[in-house]
């Protein structure tokens, strides 16, 4: 691989990105919303929190069944617990979102514009532009991804007014669902990216299409939330590797489909 030309290509597409309003609010308006009503959830349930000090958690049975350690917290404390969990599900979706709407652009948009052709003309090899454009996807998701789970836990130290609930966000899960989980969905979204600008000549219909990915993110919240399954550091490794499987199958469909010649005679 040739770095020189990858590096020309990923400066290229950062150029775009920021030339672009509409990539740029599709990298920082999701981390805002799914940010801010959290944030906003905390602030209101510190007060319900203050107002159940005492009670028990029987509302929420199967949550506690699942988790036993539970039985000594509040009503309140439970309650504010169970839904900061279902919003930190929700950070996941940030890496989809966002690789999609850029990668989307960058591929099918360039087709539209006419703007491809002249770069496949160019030496560089499939898999050299395809990472670039690859990366120039996943970095400002990941990178959103991160900074606004940074923000959410520093803000949320000074809202939450339990001590074990905000600690409990510090599970070592979390770590692993931002660290590892975050770039290989992020992946994931760019890879399906690709194998629809084969077959799709809208940025619309690839971003509806594409969108499918998210439901498992909001299913699994909910399964979450409901007490069916219980998120723990040993469901995102073993999440991390069937995602990182199927990241590299739907990678090397990509580079099949992705060919160059049909593009610059065909993509019309």
């Amino acid at each position: 691989m040739n770095l020189s030309h990858v590096t020309a290509v990923l400066r290229r597409e950062m150029q775009e990105i920021v030339k672009s309003r509409g990539l740029l609010l599709a990298i920082f308006l999701p981390p805002f919303f799914i940010t801010l009503i959290p944030l906003i959830a905390v602030a209101i349930l510190g007060r319900v929190l203050e107002s159940e000090s005492g009670g028990d958690a029987g509302d929420f049975a199967q949550i506690v069944q699942l988790m036993p350690e539970l039985r000594t917290w509040s009503v309140g404390e439970v309650a504010m617990f169970v839904i900061l969990q279902q919003f930190l599900t929700f950070f996941l979706m940030m890496p989809l979102i966002i690789s999609l709407s850029i990668a989307a652009q960058s591929i099918v948009g360039e087709k539209q514009n006419k703007s491809l052709e002249p770069l496949l003309a160019t030496p560089i090899k499939t898999g050299e532009l395809l990472f670039a454009k690859g990366l120039a996807a996943m970095l400002p998701a990941v990178l959103a991804t991160w900074a606004a789970f940074i923000i959410f836990i520093v803000v949320g130290r000074f809202l939450i007014a339990s001590e074990r609930v905000f600690f409990a966000l510090l599970d070592p899960k979390w770590l692993i669902a931002m660290l590892v989980l975050a770039p290989l969905l992020s992946l994931l979204s760019v890879n399906i990216a690709v194998v629809l600008s084969a077959r799709v000549n809208d940025t619309r219909a690839v971003q509806q299409i594409g969108g499918f990915v998210v439901l498992p993110i909001v299913l699994l919240g909910v399964a979450q939330t409901t007490g069916f399954i219980l998120l723990n550091a040993l469901t995102f490794v073993i999440g991390a590797i069937l995602i990182g499987v199927i990241d590299l199958l739907i990678l090397q469909l990509g580079v099949r489909l992705f060919q160059r010649e049909k593009i610059l005679t065909q993509w019309k």
